[in-house]
């Protein structure tokens, strides 16, 4: 039990009250909240501002007091990955805190916040003298590793034709059709009945009934034959050049897996040799053992 406890009437400090309000320390009594708010520095950063960036030294936790904070990382294509947005009550940097290793993620102020800050020594202090409160962070851990398993489900390897289909425009997909039809036996046929039709029209039946519409050497069909093929072409390169943005991402993707195929294999290959010493140092002190 603790020695003089404060009274209940006793209103806490402005540090104290707020720290009452975050989930985390929510179970903590009137005088565990007045000594931890002594240990607890708030500071604050403008948006945009840097919290701290991936491998650093892992030496305080925080906890948002007021605005939004932003957990993010790279990925292999040194793009941004949004891991979580923080808000009131939200605590980060645990993991590096706990571990004492650096930081696996960077933090960055997504609006003007107030952090209160708590060291890595008094942290792991705290948790010794809360159980509960320590069941709190293994929870919220374990909900991040969740989120943080969703988002790599959703950014896995996907299918390159599924992809660039969802994102191709009307115009694409008509270029597309366009494409898949003008280099098809169909279209083929299909023209050159057309071409013989046109010509059986205009030397027989029209010239029977005195007709000079389109007479030999069918100056409009050429015409038309022209601005098919001037139409014709630029549609088919652009399905053509959609064909090659595939082809170089489908390369790209490949490239990847077998970059991560490799450096699976080697590690499979290092633990395979680890294995192998590790058995031979277990034979070597049962022979021991036996002489």
């Amino acid at each position: 039990m603790n020695e003089n406890p404060l009274n209940v009437d006793q209103a806490l400090s402005h540090e104290a009250e707020s720290l009452s309000q975050v989930p985390l320390f929510k179970r903590l009594e009137p005088e565990e909240l007045e000594r931890l708010a002594t240990r607890v520095e708030q500071v604050d950063f403008p948006a945009g501002e840097t919290i701290f960036n991936e491998n650093d030294k892992g030496d305080a936790l925080y906890v948002v007091h007021n605005g939004s904070v932003r957990i993010w990382v790279l990925d292999e294509d040194a793009e941004p990955v949004t891991l979580a947005e923080l808000k009131l009550g939200d605590f980060f940097g645990e993991l590096a805190v706990l571990d004492r290793g650096p930081r696996s993620s960077n933090a960055t102020a997504m609006t003007d916040i107030t952090l209160h800050r708590l060291s890595s020594d008094d942290f792991q202090e705290f948790l010794m003298q809360h159980p509960d409160a320590a069941i709190d962070v293994i929870c919220e851990i374990a909900a991040r590793m969740r989120q943080t398993n969703a988002l790599v489900t959703a950014r896995v390897t996907r299918n390159i034709n599924v992809v660039m289909e969802e994102k191709a425009t009307l115009g694409q997909r008509i270029a597309d059709k366009v494409a898949s039809f003008g280099g098809s036996w169909t279209f083929i046929i299909i023209y050159l009945i057309f071409l013989l039709g046109w010509m059986a029209l205009n030397s027989f039946v029209l010239i029977y009934r005195q007709s000079d519409f389109d007479p030999y050497p069918y100056i409009l069909l050429n015409l038309m034959l022209s601005m098919t093929a001037a139409l014709q072409a630029p549609i088919i390169m652009m399905s053509q050049n959609r064909a090659a943005e595939k082809d170089r991402l489908a390369a790209e993707q490949d490239s990847k897996v077998n970059l991560k195929s490799e450096l699976l294999l080697e590690e499979l290959m290092r633990r395979t040799k680890s294995r192998e010493t590790q058995m031979q140092e277990i034979i070597e002190g049962i022979r021991q053992l036996n002489r």
